[in-house]
């Protein structure tokens, strides 16, 4: 792509090349007098290295969480704009996060630093099982386990490795606060609900488990209310922000982790069908411009169904294809069918993903409900393969964490 001698040089950095990053990288370019380079690379000093070497570099940006922290540190080592350290670190550090919500008066899980195994029997003993352990270097419950007996805390050998934050387990209505924040302030949100919880589909890998955008958000005012409070505390400046919590059945609201930058789970692209928006570009002009180009309607509720089911070795065959066409064909805005041939995923993203659309909430519900029992998933090995060890999901995460369907273009 050409540009004016005049254009803002941006340098988009991102690790393992995929038709996500192709799209965001897109996006930057296609902003206004903005020439866009890609690099691969995930420290600080490569990242100036590179752009002392372009020259003229106005920023370096990522949208991929464990390159945030390097990204804020080579744009202020080059004096350039961008996230803080502070900020990056205030927000993805799960203890700092947490006590920074806390000293604003905001429901967090009670937690703990723990760097061995005679803390976390010390922490479980103190609130009861069962309790979480987070790695304080993983993103994503890939990097979360349940810890429901001291059996399972004997599993937990890793803790000799490093430490982990032991966190109380809440339980509810599982979900997230999206926002895009302009000088710290959120001047837009959205909410998507799991179905069921996160922990649950990753310990569950037969379960085809559902995001929902429902269209009225006002049921959902106390839990914005405090996200948005949340937010605020955490003073991220300009960001796309996604933050996960919980409902209880009490209806108080709990957060528990937040980053900085579009969420997962195809959350992005259902953004994009709820308000007929585009998200790459959305980000993209957050990130570079500073800007928020809403405000937007609500037009749809969204709801993306992940495809998986029980086996192992490739995916043999998909029944129920043409069914699924047959009764949703017009809700249909966005599927990936799982590839027969194709090794299956470890991710809790799975095979493939459908995404359908309506203006009613509860036409989607339903259509997802119907759709996990029309569609099923056969692999070429009817045995389930042994859960992998805490360390490998740890080791693996970040193969784990990408989605079979997204692949390098």
């Amino acid at each position: 792509m050409s540009h004016s001698n005049g254009a803002r040089r941006v340098l988009f950095v991102c690790r393992a090349a995929s038709s996500e990053s192709a799209r965001t990288a897109e996006a930057i370019g296609g902003l206004d007098d903005v020439e866009v380079l890609t690099a691969d690379v995930s420290d600080a000093e490569s990242m100036v290295a590179i752009a002392k070497k372009t020259g003229s570099v106005e920023r370096i940006v990522t949208a991929q969480e464990t390159l945030l922290e390097a990204v804020a540190m080579a744009n202020e080592a080059l004096g350039l704009p961008g996230l803080s350290v502070e900020a990056v670190r205030r927000t993805l550090n799960k203890s700092e996060f947490k006590f920074t919500l806390q000293r604003a008066g905001i429901n967090t899980p009670r937690y703990q630093l723990v760097r061995d195994l005679t803390d976390a029997h010390a922490f479980a003993e103190q609130i009861g099982f069962p309790i979480v352990l987070k790695s304080l270097s993983g993103s994503g419950a890939l990097a979360t386990f349940v810890i429901r007996s001291d059996k399972d805390l004997e599993r937990a050998i890793f803790l000799g490795q490093q430490s982990f934050l032991a966190e109380q387990y809440i339980t509810g209505q599982e979900l997230c606060v999206d926002t895009i924040t302009i000088d710290g302030e959120p001047r837009f949100h959205s909410i998507c609900c799991y179905q069921p919880s996160i922990l649950e589909a990753v310990e569950r890998p037969d379960t085809q488990w559902s995001c929902v955008m429902p269209r009225d958000l006002h049921v959902y005012e106390r839990f914005i209310e405090q996200g948005l409070k949340a937010i605020r505390a955490l003073s991220v400046g300009n960001a796309m922000t996604h933050m996960e919590g919980f409902i209880d059945s009490a209806g108080c609201p709990w957060f528990t982790d937040a980053t900085l930058r579009p969420a997962g789970a195809r959350i992005a692209p259902m953004l994009a069908f709820a308000y007929d928006i585009d998200p790459y570009r959305t980000w993209a002009r957050v990130a570079i411009d500073g800007c928020y180009d809403g405000p937007w309607e609500r037009k749809y509720a969204v709801g993306t169904i992940f495809l998986r089911g029980v086996g192992a070795g490739s995916v043999q065959q998909v029944d129920g294809v043409e069914a699924v066409q047959q009764e949703f064909g017009d809700l249909l805005v966005d599927v990936r069918w799982p590839q027969p041939g194709a090794r299956k995923s470890a991710t809790y993203t799975g095979d493939g993903f459908i995404t359908v659309r309506h203006q009613n909430t509860d036409l989607v519900q339903d259509a997802l409900y119907r759709i996990a029992r029309l569609l099923k998933v056969t692999y070429s090995s009817e045995r389930q393969p042994t859960t992998e060890t805490w360390e490998q999901r740890l080791e693996n995460f970040g193969e784990l964490n990408r989605p079979a369907w997204d692949q390098a273009n």
